[in-house]
């Protein structure tokens, strides 16, 4: 700690005395910063300049001026300048570790750690146990990746990385701590301040052992960069440094507290893929931002497996339609706030319209092709140019075949899992310890299957309110809620089956009553 602090401190960099890093916050070995003080609000945490941080510059900055840059920095610029920034990153964080204590960057290296949890390096058995989630495993390997795009470069310029760095574990395990810690910024114009299209990578010091929280009242620092200049002291001396990220604290920290700031608004499953971690939650307490992508392809398998005569009629049309009215497009996604979303819905109905129905709906989008917009959506996406939603369900469909479609969709979704939500539930609170990794898959799976099911339970409200009033709702849920047999692993066929069944029971106890009021009249 103090030849890293006396390195940072060389650089024009600043790290509170109040604080300790580098120290293992929970059983799981990860460390993280702790205050050993109080600190209060407003107080300096952190001043990392840009030369202390580990980043391949962008075009326009290496043409301003090529002095200081290192050998691997001049080399992929100059002979290899499609180089993505992520394999860039990877390559000149190897490039340093081949200097060893002649890195610029030593006191840095040594703290880093040598192993992780990213999912780019679980074997294909811990894989297997995100089958169906929405993390993406598809697409090329990481040894294919090393192979045709990262070795190539490092043995055609041996001088630059030594053999010891050129092996595929050196390269999975950087690669690894690349995507685990690396600060993600949109690119900017230094002349005008301006964001641009694309993405750079830091590696920040010090910056780097902060971690996340996705509970906001639980953060208490956030991450700020600068291109300004700015002059600072070392060992009496002014220096002017250049750019830096700093880090302050934005509320009263109390000693013993964990620094915590934001990764972003991720869900369990993006956290996963992109940090090698999920939070552990109190209970009671889950992700808002876990969300479930609903593939269209099995929206359209479900609804032409239901043999619907009108879901079949004009189906092409119909999907023409939705695509042109940017409502159908690789994915709809739903989430804990919105389980059955209002795009997803408006497919369904219309892959089951009449012939006749879908033919004034052509009509009434050729003529104003204008109505209802999203008002959740982010202005950059395309609006949808229609949104019927559940309101509409019994001017413009068959509503219990909507409702069946949807619960096919949400059987075929559930089947992409290896394990039911009850299974992972026991899996996690049994007595003996379980693999991290395997946890952290459960602990993904289950949040989206919990989305699912309450994507289900919404089906099914939908389903029953097209023959209740506002006073039967009530009813009507808590009949659902004391419905077990509903569950995640329940087919689509059964739970139509046990929604007859409440039906009838629920009508039947309305002729019991109705026929003890006629009798008290009498």
């Amino acid at each position: 700690m103090s030849g890293f602090a006396s390195w940072l401190g060389g650089q024009g960099g600043y790290l509170n005395l109040k604080l300790k890093p580098f120290i293992e916050v929970d059983d799981s070995g990860d460390r993280g910063v702790v205050a050993e003080e109080d600190i209060e609000e407003g107080q300096q945490l952190m001043l990392i300049p840009m030369s202390c941080c580990l980043h391949m510059p962008t075009q326009q900055e290496y043409s301003l001026s090529q002095a200081g840059y290192s050998a691997a920095v001049k080399h992929l610029k100059e002979k290899h300048p499609g180089t993505s920034p992520f394999l860039a990153t990877v390559l000149l964080l190897l490039y340093e570790i081949g200097q060893g204590s002649k890195s610029k960057f030593s006191a840095f290296l040594q703290t880093l750690p040598q192993e992780h949890d990213c999912v780019l390096c679980w074997s294909k058995g811990q894989l297997s146990e995100l089958q169906g989630t929405a993390i993406e495993i598809a697409g090329d390997s990481t040894r294919t990746v090393f192979e045709r795009e990262v070795s190539p470069i490092m043995q055609q310029a041996t001088h630059i990385w030594p053999a010891e760095v050129q092996t595929y574990e050196a390269f999975e395990l950087h690669a690894g701590l690349v995507q685990s810690r690396a600060f993600h910024m949109l690119q900017e114009n230094w002349i005008t301040g301006s964001a641009q299209e694309g993405v750079e990578l830091y590696m920040l010091p010090a910056i780097d052992m902060i971690n996340h929280s996705t509970q906001p009242d639980k953060r208490n620092t956030l991450l700020r960069k600068s291109n300004a200049e700015l002059t600072v002291k070392v060992d009496g001396v002014p220096m002017t440094i250049q750019g830096f990220f700093t880090m302050k604290a934005e509320r009263d920290i109390s000693k013993g507290e964990q620094l915590l700031h934001t990764y972003g608004d991720l869900s369990d499953a993006q956290l996963l893929q992109t940090y090698g971690f999920v939070e552990d939650f109190e209970p009671g307490y889950d992700n808002p931002h876990n969300f479930v992508p609903v593939p269209t392809v099995l929206l359209l398998q479900s609804c032409s497996e239901a043999g619907d005569e009108a879901a079949l009629a004009c189906f092409e049309a119909k999907k023409k339609l939705l695509q042109q009215a940017n409502i159908l497009k690789d994915a709809f996604v739903v989430t804990s706030q919105e389980p059955l979303p209002d795009d997803l819905v408006t497919a369904a109905q219309v892959l089951h319209m009449e012939a006749h129905e879908f033919s004034e709906l052509e009509k009434v989008e050729a003529t104003d092709g204008a109505g209802e917009a999203s008002t959740s959506r982010p202005a950059s996406e395309p609006q949808p140019a229609f949104l019927l939603g559940a309101g509409f369900m019994n001017d413009t469909s068959d509503a219990q075949a909507v409702c069946t479609t949807l619960l096919r969709l949400v059987e075929k979704l559930l089947g992409r899992y290896l394990t039911a939500l009850k299974d992972d539930a026991a899996a996690l609170h049994r007595d003996r310890p379980m693999p991290h990794r395997w946890k952290m898959a459960v602990k993904v799976r289950m949040g989206e299957k919990e989305i699912l099911q309450s994507m289900k339970q919404a089906v099914v409200m939908l389903m029953m309110a097209q023959e209740e009033d506002e006073e039967d709702s009530d009813e009507v849920e808590d009949d659902l809620d004391d419905d077990e047999q509903i569950g995640d692993d329940t087919g689509a066929e059964e739970t139509l089956a046990r929604i007859m069944g409440i039906k009838s029971a629920r009508d039947t106890r309305q002729q019991q009553s109705s026929e003890r009021k006629k009798h008290r009249q009498h």
